[in-house]
């Protein structure tokens, strides 16, 4: 009921108002009849020979009369002489709704992914200046994305034309010239950007997928840090593109041990432990003959992060301990339990230090459980070194035959996900 009443008041109100005008003007017109009843007034006019008679109230209509018809006829002249101006507005207002349209569905195109109708409708936008430079960087967008790389560029100097949209420019600019892997060109752009004082985080993030892909490890580690103090990237992201930066300083490091050494040492510890990491650092120490080095680098990630690739690398340490390696190994198997990579690693250990039986029961337990190549490659060496020739062969035909079905697996894969599709 309530909410009924509410409902009504305003009808109530209108009612009121409505009667109260009624009212007035109703008081209004009474008192305009009884005046003009009350004159007795005339005026006359005089043209001889003619005379003419008014009566005031009839005169006073027509002085009315004739002043409305004046105020609208200098309306109608006004606007006359308005009307081509007005006709220039309404052009230009017709021409900015097109411009408006033809951006919006240049946008819509764009990220449909339908790049040559973008490019088109970015024409059609052309006409009006405050949109014509972002329409225009919409197309060198739809332009790039079809490889019309000249036209892209066209496009671009369009867009110089609004110096509002320079920083929009030179960061899209950057971002297309990283795609198309012209890197010196985009850092070029970006140092431009910054020399302005801006420190744009997407512009940073593209130039530091410009100076990993040249190969500027110490530039894109400074950037990362950057980033990771302004949060401009996903913590996993940061972390891939840390270890892409230090593997590439580790290889360039890979012919000399001491800066390969100075090199790892510099590796902040959070980042050491990083799996890809370690096997990078491991496997370039293996190579200079540092397995010591190689060995702490593993067994610092392993205790953090297990994985059967590092004890795989673990197992390629040469100048190891033997004992403090075999029981280092067997304490992983108590933690993470027996795996064939793990008897494998112990029984190479073995193979090295030439205890043969052991290294016989590990890799012969290792192949029950999973048939490796690696690990028949490794009873191949065992045989030959105890001089058994034909198991030796017999275990080098098992690993030729096990690497090639390594190889060939990968070929299938890629030609089951890949395989040519019918023309429509």
């Amino acid at each position: 009921m309530r909410r009924a009443a509410l409902q009504s008041a305003p009808a109530t109100d209108e009612t009121v108002k409505t009667l109260l005008w009624a009212l007035w003007l109703a008081i209004v017109a009474a008192v305009i009849a009884i005046s003009l009843h009350a004159t007795q007034g005339y005026v006359v006019a005089l043209a001889p020979p003619w005379r003419i008679d008014f009566s005031i109230n009839f005169f006073l209509l027509l002085l009315v009369l004739a002043l409305w018809l004046t105020y609208r006829l200098g309306r109608l002249t006004q606007r006359a002489s308005d009307f081509p101006e007005r006709v220039r507005a309404y052009r230009e207002r017709r021409s900015e709704l097109g411009a408006l349209r033809g951006l919006r569905e240049a946008l819509k195109a764009l990220f449909e992914g339908r790049f040559a109708r973008a490019e088109r409708a970015a024409q059609r936008a052309q006409s009006v200046a405050p949109v014509a430079a972002l329409a225009a960087l919409v197309a060198a967008r739809a332009a790039h994305r079809m490889q019309e790389y000249e036209r892209r560029e066209q496009w671009l100097e369009r867009a110089e034309t609004d110096p509002e949209l320079a920083t929009a420019r030179l960061v899209l600019s950057a971002e297309m010239w990283s795609e198309q892997r012209d890197d010196a060109r985009a850092l070029q752009v970006i140092e431009q950007l910054h020399g302005a004082g801006a420190r744009h985080i997407h512009a940073m993030r593209i130039a530091l997928v410009a100076h990993l892909l040249s190969n500027h490890w110490q530039e894109a580690l400074r950037i990362l840090r950057a980033l990771d103090k302004h949060r401009g990237l996903a913590p996993p992201a940061s972390a891939a593109y840390k270890v892409l930066a230090y593997r590439g300083l580790l290889r360039e490091s890979a012919d000399d041990a001491q800066v390969l050494a100075r090199t790892w040492n510099a590796v902040p510890a959070h980042d050491r432990q990083s799996s890809d990491l370690a096997l990078e650092a491991a496997h370039c120490f293996n190579r200079l003959g540092r397995s010591e080095d190689a060995a702490r680098a593993l067994e610092q990630s392993l205790r953090e992060n297990w994985s059967e690739r590092l004890l795989e690398e673990y197992s390629q340490c040469a100048g190891l301990n033997v004992g403090n390696a075999i029981v280092q190994v067997e304490a992983w198997i108590q933690l993470h339990g027996r795996s064939a990579t793990a008897l494998r690693c112990l029984g190479r250990i073995c193979l090295r230090a030439q205890l043969w039986g052991k290294a016989r029961a590990y890799l012969e337990e290792s192949q029950r459980m999973e048939g490796n190549p690696d690990t028949y490659l490794a009873l191949a060496e065992l045989a030959e070194a105890v001089g058994d020739a034909e198991r030796a062969s017999q275990c080098y035909r098992e690993a030729a035959l096990g690497f090639a079905a390594r190889v060939a697996e990968p070929a299938r894969t890629r030609s089951r996900w890949f395989r040519r599709e019918p023309t429509l």
